[in-house]
């Protein structure tokens, strides 16, 4: 079984508005997973001061993008904001909600999860809506209604929030998506002829986890294209071998049909329309792109869009930003003062 302590932290941070804990969870979920990859996990909280309500405090799950992870929300960085002291002023301003906030931990050996259970890589959708929801609930006063319960994020941590609500309308009903993985064929499958002569060059798997023991792998100009497609093959076509079934023929470029097929089932413009009714239960989403994504999530989020109307209507927003990829962590306050409505 797993267990869960709250510890409180350091003050590191001057946050007028919150408390620093961090909850610790041992994932049974994760025990065992073929990466190595510890079942012992760090979770920073933001817990708000004051007197909490009766009803106990709304949650808000904030999911990292990929080779991003939870406690990074509280590094400085130089010319960049501070995540936590930027919510903070956003919450004494009355632009956030006064809500637990959750970072949640969910790296792994190859840079991310995506939140999904992956026989190569451990069950991170299962220690999220399991483990980690039990703990929060245990260990912290929190609302008991889905309304109130929001999971949020950007790039693979607005994908994993997409996939995370859509299997638990029960835990999360509120969405926050932004530029999330999306419409494969435009932001996926170009990475992975990039990223597959140079995998082989490199001596595959093995050879590429030498250069990251070695220390020169980051080293490469091409390092995050090759990590990525590894890290995504790993998520969505392999097994627990780490074995990845790739869709590209190597010496011809073409598209393995049957390869692909396994690839895009898991493909949030395939998985969402199949779930529509547990999206039907949502009581809110927001999803937000901006219009030069380097990945070409703009055209995935707008067919998202169109996928997500027609169980949720008016209940779903979207917007578009004048921006890059790069620059989705600045939508973040945006996303903040959106929900100040809705986790009530």
């Amino acid at each position: 079984m797993e267990s869960a302590s709250l510890k409180p932290e350091l003050a590191i941070h001057e946050l007028v508005s919150f408390d620093v804990a961090t909850l610790i969870v041992e994932s049974r979920a994760l025990a065992g997973n073929p990466c190595g990859d510890p079942s012992r996990r760090r979770n920073p909280v933001l817990v708000p001061k004051g007197v909490r309500p009766s009803s106990g405090w709304p949650v808000v799950l904030m999911l990292s993008g990929f080779t991003g992870n939870g406690p990074s929300a509280f590094y400085k960085k130089a010319f960049e904001s501070v995540t936590v002291e930027t919510l903070d002023r956003c919450v004494s301003i009355g632009e956030a909600p006064k809500a637990i906030y959750v970072f949640c931990d969910a790296m792994t050996a190859w840079g991310g999860s995506q939140y999904v259970d992956s026989a190569a890589l451990g069950n991170y959708a299962t220690y999220v809506a399991r483990d980690l929801v039990a703990a929060i609930r245990t260990q912290l006063p929190t609302a008991k209604e889905p309304s109130r319960w929001c999971v949020m994020g950007g790039s693979s941590g607005g994908y994993g929030a997409l996939h995370l609500a859509s299997l638990h309308p029960e835990i999360f009903g509120c969405v926050v998506a932004i530029a999330p993985d999306s419409f494969f064929e435009a932001s996926l499958l170009g990475e992975i002829r990039t990223a597959l002569p140079i995998y082989e060059k490199l001596g595959g798997l093995l050879g590429v986890r030498a250069e990251i023991a070695a220390g020169r792998f980051t080293k490469r100009k091409d390092w995050h294209v090759v990590l990525n497609a590894i890290a995504m093959g790993l998520c969505y076509a392999a097994d627990a071998s780490g074995e990845i079934d790739w869709p590209i023929d190597p010496r011809t470029g073409e598209v393995i049909a049957s390869s692909w097929r396994r690839w895009v089932e898991h493909d949030s413009l395939v998985f969402l329309p199949k779930r529509a009714d547990a999206v039907a239960k949502w009581k809110a989403c927001l999803l937000d792109v901006g219009t030069r994504d380097q990945f070409h999530l703009q055209y995935g989020t707008r067919q998202l869009v169109d996928i997500l109307k027609k169980p949720l209507g008016d209940r779903l927003e979207f917007s578009e930003f004048d921006g890059t990829h790069f620059e989705i962590g600045e939508r973040r306050p945006e996303a903040w003062k959106w929900l100040t409505t809705k986790l009530i």
